[in-house]
């Protein structure tokens, strides 16, 4: 399996004035953590705002779609994340899921690969591969107070919806419904992933080791980059991250790989 050279630490992002840079643009697609909405990209998606579309995909039950029910079937929730998905994959297009989200990108870039719409590249954040052994012991089927101490000592929520027992009480089935989801997911039937596969996470990430991460090897039939950046499990403010997507980006061939 060849390894993608380091994307390397991002150019500064100064918009390219020409209206045809502005069309050439490829869309990020991002996909949030298990308990995360789509604003959990916001900073990333400032940062980039001058060199890239993006499309912050919610799922359902959560940030602006927190009215709808909630779902615990893998399968349901791809086939929502494909239709709400199919308007930004007609052109160039790049997933990045973190966490659970990796597990989402992964498997939409496959479908839409399928569908005769590869993504150009797919960027898993802070998830081990399909087939490597997990790090820690799954969550979603401790009892209630075992279950909120895990996610609290995972951190990513903040403090103090643990302290008051009407958010603990509105927010414990979504976060028991995405451990569900993450922690349940096998890789569907099909091929690998036949576009590049970069693959980061923190070096102080608890939920990942590097045999997992080089696992992703093993799902991409072409070109897979693992690299260790600074940071936890909960990076995506990073400005590193930051200019580790924007590198990647870079990176991409052809006329959309301004950055």
């Amino acid at each position: 399996m060849q390894r993608l050279s380091n994307p390397g630490p991002a150019a500064t992002n100064g918009a390219d004035p020409s209206p045809a840079a502005g069309q050439d643009r490829p869309t990020l697609l991002c996909l949030p953590y298990a308990g995360g909405a789509a604003r959990a990209f916001a900073g990333l998606e400032a940062a980039l705002q001058d060199t890239v579309r993006t499309a912050l995909l919610e799922l359902p039950g959560h940030g602006t779609r927190m009215a709808e029910p909630l779902r615990d079937d893998f399968g349901s929730v791809l086939e929502d994340l494909i239709r709400r998905s199919a308007p930004h994959t007609t052109g160039r297009y790049v997933l990045l899921g973190h966490s659970m989200g990796a597990a989402f990108a992964f498997e939409a870039g496959r479908r839409w690969s399928a569908l005769g719409r590869p993504p150009a590249g797919v960027v898993l954040v802070g998830r081990n591969g399909p087939t490597a052994r997990r790090v820690l012991p799954d969550l979603h089927t401790l009892p209630p107070t075992a279950f909120l101490e895990a996610v609290r000592r995972l951190g990513g929520t903040p403090p103090q919806l643990f302290e008051h027992p009407e958010l603990v009480k509105l927010f414990t089935p979504l976060l028991r419904a995405d451990f569900t989801l993450s922690e349940t997911y096998t890789p569907l039937p099909g091929p690998p992933l036949d576009c590049p596969l970069w693959v980061c996470a923190g070096v102080d990430d608890p939920m990942v080791d590097d045999a997992g991460l080089r696992d992703w090897e093993n799902h991409g039939a072409t070109d897979v980059a693992v690299e260790w950046l600074p940071g936890g499990h909960f990076l995506l403010d990073d400005p590193a991250f930051h200019a580790y997507v924007a590198g990647v980006l870079r990176s991409l061939p052809g006329p959309a790989a301004r950055i």
